[in-house]
């Protein structure tokens, strides 16, 4: 139990950290306290959110734990649907977006080059026309489909399951404060997570 308590705690402990330091209050301390190189902040962020969670999976991988579920027979089938579905909206979010600027490499070379690093432009084409978020919808899918349920998995399932929710709302609350009616007007038009599904 003590376990279970420990992946729920550091999961969350994850997720935090990970809002925080794409968060506009973050972003502006760095703004301040490193003039000249807060270009490279989103560069960091990315490798130190993803080698931290890399830790965090590796250690949960070590962790003694109960099978609560399988995926056989039909279920099997069903799983390889969702998976692929997920993988799908996936390869349609990297059509989508500039995932340059997105990993913080557009802004490092710019740094290196000697000239300012230009706002990615908003981006509304391929899937993004459909649905808001297809790499959250994603996430959201594979979370459900992707490995048989343990009593360990459940749990971080649970929070990452929460925090995809929680930071798709914190997400756009920042995309409404930096592009405002823009994204607003958006947000009217296209569905978040599913087509045909509005707030």
């Amino acid at each position: 139990m003590f376990d279970l308590i420990l992946v729920g705690v550091w999961c969350t402990v994850w997720c935090i950290f990970h809002s925080w330091f794409v968060s506009h209050t973050w972003r502006d301390l760095i703004q301040r306290h490193f003039p000249r190189y807060h270009v490279f902040n989103r560069l960091v962020y990315v490798a130190f959110s993803t080698f931290f969670l890399g830790l965090l999976m590796l250690w949960i991988r070590t962790l003694p734990s109960v099978v609560l579920f399988e995926w056989t027979g039909l279920w099997a089938w069903i799983r390889v649907l969702g998976l692929a579905e997920a993988f799908f909206l996936f390869w349609l979010g990297i059509r989508s977006f500039d995932n340059r600027s997105f990993l913080g490499v557009t802004q490092a070379l710019s740094y290196l080059k000697g000239v300012p690093a230009l706002e990615p432009p908003f981006r509304t084409g391929g899937i993004l026309g459909i649905i808001r978020h297809p790499w959250y919808t994603g996430t959201l899918i594979l979370l459900v489909f992707c490995l048989p349920y343990t009593n360990v998995n459940l749990v971080w399932r649970l929070v990452f399951l929460a925090y995809t929710l929680i930071g798709t709302q914190l997400e756009e609350r920042k995309l409404l404060k930096d592009l405002g009616e823009t994204y607003a007007a958006y947000r009217r038009e296209v569905p978040r997570f599913f087509p045909g599904i509005r707030k």
